[in-house]
């Protein structure tokens, strides 16, 4: 695999990209908390990730079941990339937004 001028695969951008899109989507659901909310949008910022547009069907989605599937998509990353700052502190806030209340 190729890398990028920053260090980043392809790979590891196309899972940012797609987790921080998730934690957007959950950021945005009135269903989560504000605690919750806060802990998203940091989740997808620190993730550095291009901004794009949500999907609109991750709306009706349950947030936590969001941010489960943005942590599953992070958590299969190699060790080497987990271990990037900003993804490990995706992945925290992320572990945080499911452990506040609604």
């Amino acid at each position: 695999m190729s890398s990028t001028d920053d260090g980043l695969t392809p790979d590891l951008l196309a899972a940012r990209a797609e987790a921080a899109a998730l934690f957007a989507a959950a950021s945005r659901n009135d269903q989560a908390g504000p605690t919750a909310q806060l802990h998203c949008l940091a989740a997808a910022t620190a993730l550095r990730a291009p901004s794009g547009p949500v999907p609109a069907t991750a709306d009706g989605t349950d947030p936590d079941r969001l941010v489960e599937q943005a942590l599953r998509i992070l958590g299969n990353l190699p060790a080497a990339d987990f271990a990037h700052p900003d993804v490990l502190a995706a992945a925290q806030h992320g572990h945080r937004a499911l452990r506040t209340p609604r």
